[in-house]
C-alpha cells in the first residue's frame, strides 16, 4: 500500500475521533466568568462595584481589591497563574452571592478590617511651588532722637532679592551721633531651598547649627541644614492617639484635658484615631463613644508628648564649613580662623530621639552624644556627654535634665557642667565657657485664680585674660565668676478681663540682694489698657502708671501716656500711626533728667512683577492682587478684609505664611456687572 493511501486514512480517522475526545474532554474544563457586584461587609453596603472572578460557584478577587474594599490582606496563598485569591480560602471569612440583587455579603471578623481613620483636624495638603518670581524687599527702621539738644539717630536695613536662583540678603545697621558715626554690615547671605528634601543651602554669613548642650557662633562659609519650616504640614514630634472598635453605627467624641477635639461618626468595626493637635507636654484623653440606642461608653488614656522628641523614622542635619565670626555687629568683617560643625537628630523610636555633634578649628576636635527619653507618661529625660582636645588637653562636659509639664503641674530641671579642660569654638574664640550651669523651675497653676511660678539659676563661669587679644592665647590664672538667683511670679486674674501679678528675686551672688515687682492691667476701650506698677530693688523703688492704645492692623492710632515717679521722675507722651505704607511714631519725654524728643519710621519698599509698593515691614512672604485695571476692588484675606486695589488694580498684601496656603479673595460685589 502505498504511503500517500495510509497517510489518507489516518486523516480520515483522526478527523472521526477528535470531536469524541474533544466532547468528552470540555466538561472537565472549568468555566471563568467576570461578575460586576456590589459589596455589602458586616451588613454595611460598600460605594460602587467591584469586579469578581467566579469559577466553580467560587469567588477570586486579586489583594489590591482586598485593599480598596478597605480589608486587611490575609495571608493565604495567591494563584500563581491568575494573581488571585480564592475566597473561600479565608479561614473566618464568609460570603453569599444574591444572583438577584447582584450583591456579595461578606462576614468577617474586626480583626480583618482596615481601622477607620478618623481626622483630628484640618490637614494642609502640601503642594509643591512651580513658580519662583523675580522680586525684592527693602525693610527700614529708623530712629531720630533730640535728647538735650544732642540729636542721634540709628537706621537698619534689611535687602531681600530673590527669584527661581534663590534668595539673597544683606543687613546693614548705621548709628550716628555728635560723639561717632559707625555703619555695620550684619549679615550677607546667599540661599536657595528644596521644600521635596527639606533642605535649605546658605553661603556667606549664618549661625551654625547646634543642640541643646552646645553653644551656636556665627560664621561666613556654607551650610546646608535640614528645614522643617518648608513643610508647615509635617508633624516632626510625636503626638497620641486612640483606637477603638464599635458593633454598630455610632458617633464618636474626643477629648483632649477637658476640652472637645474631635466628634464623628464612626461604621461598624475598628477605628483609629492618631496625631491629635496638641502641644508639648501631658495630660488625659478620653474617648466617648456613643451608639445608635443612646448608650455611652468612655475610655481615658494618659499621655505624654515633647518637642525634644522627633518623629520616628525623622532626622534632622546640618553640616558647616568656613571662617569664625567675631564681635558682630560691632565689626563688618572681623573674621577668624576657619571652622567646621555637624550636628545630627534622628528619631529612633516614638519615645528616644539621638543626637550627636562634631565641631573643629585650629586646634581643637570637640565631639559628643545626647539623647531625650519620654519615661513612661512622666516626663523628658535629657542626656549628653562631649569630650574636646585643645592644647594638648583632654576635656569632659556632661549634663543632664529631666522636664514635665502639664495642666494641673510643672516642673524640670538641667544641669551641664563641663571640666576646666574642656572648650568649643566659641572659648577659643575669646567667649569664655560656662563651667556650671543650673536651671530648676516649678509652675503651679491655680484653678480659676491664676498661676504660680518658680526659677532657679546658677552660672560658674571661668574668665580668662589674653595676653594678646589678637591671639588665642590664654594664661594660666583665670577669674572665676559665680552668679545665682531665685526668683518667684504670681499672676492673679480678676474681673473684667484684668490682670495682676507679683515678681519677686534674690540674689546669692557676690552683689547679694532683693528685689520686687507689683502691678496690675486693667483692659478698657476697643484696644487700649491701663497699668501701674511699682518695684523696689536694691533700695531704689520706682513708680510708674500708664495708658496705651497699641495698633494692629492698617489704619490704627495708637497712644501712650505714662508717669514714672521715684527714682527718677519722668512724664512721657507717643503717639503712632499704621498707615498702609509703614508705621510712624512720635514721643516726647520730660524728666528730672532732662528732655528728650523722638522720631520713628518702619516699613518696606517691594518690587514685583515690574510694579513698586510702599508697605509696612514685611516679615515673612507677600502678594500682590492683580484684578487687571479694575480700581477700588475690596481684598479679602482669609475672609477678612485687608484694603482695595489701588487705580491700577493693584494692591500688596504683607505678612503672608511661607509654604503655605494663604486663600486670598475679592468682593464680588465690587465689580461691574458686566466684567
Amino acid at each position: 500500500m502505498s504511503i500517500a493511501v495510509c497517510l489518507l486514512r489516518s486523516l480520515l480517522l483522526l478527523s472521526l475521533i477528535l470531536p469524541i475526545v474533544v466532547y468528552a474532554v470540555e466538561p472537565l474544563l472549568p468555566k471563568q466568568q467576570s461578575l460586576l457586584l456590589g459589596v455589602k461587609i458586616n451588613g454595611r453596603l460598600q460605594e460602587g462595584v467591584e469586579e469578581f472572578i467566579e469559577q466553580d460557584a467560587v469567588l477570586f478577587v486579586t489583594p489590591e481589591q482586598l485593599v480598596d474594599m478597605g480589608l486587611i490582606v490575609p495571608d493565604v496563598a495567591v494563584l500563581p497563574s491568575s494573581g488571585l485569591i480564592d475566597l473561600t480560602r479565608i479561614n473566618g471569612w464568609t460570603y453569599q452571592l444574591d444572583s438577584a440583587t447582584q450583591i456579595v455579603s461578606f462576614l468577617i471578623p474586626n480583626s480583618s478590617l482596615v481601622s477607620q481613620q478618623l481626622n483630628a483636624g484640618r490637614t494642609e495638603v502640601f503642594e509643591p511651588i512651580t513658580q519662583r518670581d523675580f522680586g525684592a524687599i527693602f525693610n527700614y527702621d529708623s530712629q531720630f532722637t533730640d535728647y538735650n539738644g544732642q540729636v542721634s539717630s540709628s537706621n537698619v536695613g534689611n535687602f531681600r532679592a530673590f527669584g527661581p536662583f534663590g534668595v539673597i540678603e544683606s543687613s546693614v545697621v548705621q548709628t550716628h551721633s555728635q560723639s561717632f558715626s559707625r555703619t555695620v554690615r550684619l549679615g550677607s547671605t546667599y540661599s536657595t531651598s528644596d521644600p521635596a528634601s527639606l533642605r535649605t543651602y546658605n553661603a556667606g554669613d549664618f549661625i551654625n547649627g547646634g543642640l541643646s548642650w552646645t553653644r551656636p557662633i556665627r560664621m561666613i562659609g556654607v551650610q546646608m541644614a535640614t528645614n522643617f519650616g518648608l513643610r508647615p504640614d509635617l508633624v516632626t514630634y510625636p503626638r497620641p492617639g486612640m483606637t477603638g472598635e464599635v458593633a454598630v453605627p455610632s458617633s464618636v467624641d474626643i477629648f483632649v484635658n477637658g476640652l472637645r477635639q474631635l466628634s464623628e461618626k464612626v461604621e461598624p468595626g475598628p477605628f483609629e484615631l492618631s496625631q491629635l493637635p496638641v502641644s508639648s507636654g501631658g495630660g488625659n484623653i478620653s474617648g466617648v463613644v456613643r451608639d445608635v440606642s443612646g448608650r455611652e461608653t468612655t475610655r481615658t488614656l494618659p499621655f505624654y508628648t515633647s518637642t525634644a522628641l522627633l518623629n520616628e523614622g525623622l532626622d534632622s542635619l546640618s553640616m558647616e564649613l568656613g571662617s569664625v565670626r567675631r564681635r558682630y555687629a560691632t565689626e563688618s568683617n572681623d573674621y577668624a580662623q576657619s571652622a567646621a560643625s555637624l550636628s545630627y537628630r534622628q528619631g529612633l523610636t516614638q519615645r528616644l530621639s539621638l543626637e550627636t555633634h562634631v565641631e573643629s578649628t585650629r586646634g581643637l576636635v570637640m565631639g559628643g552624644v545626647g539623647a531625650d527619653i519620654l519615661i513612661g507618661t512622666l516626663g523628658i529625660l535629657s542626656a549628653s556627654v562631649a569630650t574636646s582636645t585643645f592644647a594638648d588637653e583632654q576635656g569632659l562636659q556632661y549634663g543632664l535634665g529631666f522636664s514635665r509639664t502639664t495642666p494641673y503641674l510643672s516642673f524640670g530641671f538641667n544641669v551641664l557642667k563641663a571640666n576646666a579642660r574642656f572648650y568649643d569654638i566659641a572659648a577659643v574664640n575669646d567667649d569664655a565657657m560656662p563651667r556650671t550651669t543650673i536651671r530648676a523651675n516649678l509652675g503651679i497653676p491655680l484653678s480659676g485664680v491664676g498661676s504660680f511660678s518658680m526659677v532657679y539659676a546658677k552660672k560658674l563661669v571661668n574668665l580668662y585674660t589674653p595676653e594678646d587679644y589678637t591671639k588665642t592665647q590664654y594664661v594660666q590664672i583665670s577669674e572665676r565668676i559665680s552668679s545665682s538667683s531665685l526668683s518667684a511670679n504670681l499672676s492673679v486674674s480678676l474681673p473684667k478681663n484684668a490682670y495682676a501679678f507679683i515678681t519677686s528675686f534674690h540674689d546669692f551672688g557676690a552683689n547679694a540682694g532683693s528685689g520686687m515687682f507689683v502691678g496690675m492691667s486693667i483692659p478698657f476701650g476697643h484696644n487700649a489698657t491701663f497699668s501701674a506698677s511699682s518695684s523696689n530693688a536694691g533700695g531704689n523703688a520706682d513708680h510708674t502708671v500708664e495708658a496705651r492704645q497699641s495698633v494692629v492692623q492698617t489704619g490704627d492710632i495708637g497712644w501712650r501716656l505714662a508717669r514714672q515717679t521715684g527714682n527718677q521722675t519722668r512724664n512721657d507722651l507717643g503717639l503712632s500711626y499704621k498707615s498702609p505704607w509703614g508705621l510712624v511714631g512720635a514721643e516726647a519725654e520730660r524728666g528730672s533728667l532732662g528732655n528728650s524728643y523722638r522720631a520713628t519710621a518702619q516699613g518696606s519698599l517691594s518690587m514685583l512683577d515690574g510694579h513698586f509698593f510702599a508697605s509696612n515691614t514685611v516679615y515673612d512672604s507677600f502678594a500682590v492682587v492683580d484684578t487687571d485695571g479694575l480700581p477700588d476692588i475690596t481684598v479679602l484675606q482669609e475672609n477678612r478684609r485687608v484694603g482695595k486695589t489701588n487705580a491700577d488694580g493693584l494692591m500688596f498684601v504683607e505678612n503672608l505664611r511661607a509654604y503655605e496656603s494663604n486663600r486670598l479673595s475679592i468682593a464680588p460685589d465690587d465689580v461691574p456687572m458686566n466684567v
